[in-house]
């Protein structure tokens, strides 16, 4: 338990931070809240090609021709949660990679360290598939809604 000085003594110098102020203090800390970044709104992370995501995203233009707007952000969801899924394809492939590596590397025979990189490995995998099936019925409610907004359009028109 803290006594009435120490509190007072914290309060007081917690009154005279300001925060980072050098670039890298700031770039260091920007990220404090960010867990695995799985969700975020970002669709290309800095390591992905941006000309494959376009290339993706024009072959479903190509498939379904949207016919207004609406239509093209059905298929640019599309596209965008194809891409996730994909990335977490990869995610789970390469975590699997290294939970092989290091299941070998420390022993492979019942040892505590391997059982703990296997647990740690099926939470991370686990995780991985429950973002991909997220993706997988993002990608279904845009495509059902751009199927919707055809049959509106259609019945409109007759």
């Amino acid at each position: 338990m803290r006594s009435e000085k120490q509190t007072a003594a914290a309060r007081i110098n917690g009154r005279k931070s300001r925060g980072p102020v050098t670039p890298m203090g700031k770039d260091r800390i920007r990220s404090n809240a960010l867990k695995h970044g799985l969700t975020a709104r970002l669709t290309l992370w800095q390591n992905e090609d941006a000309e494959h995501f376009q290339n993706l995203l024009l072959a479903l233009l190509e498939q379904f021709a949207p016919a207004n707007d609406v239509e093209f952000l059905c298929v640019e969801e599309m596209a965008m949660a194809k891409w996730r899924q994909r990335r977490m394809m990869s995610l789970e492939s390469a975590a699997g990679n290294k939970h092989l590596t290091d299941f070998t590397e420390k022993g492979g025979q019942g040892t505590l360290a391997a059982f703990t990189a296997a647990q740690q490995a099926g939470q991370l995998l686990t995780t991985l598939r429950q973002h991909e099936g997220s993706y997988s019925r993002a990608y279904l409610r845009a495509y059902r809604h751009l199927r919707s907004l055809r049959e509106e359009r259609s019945e409109a028109e007759r």
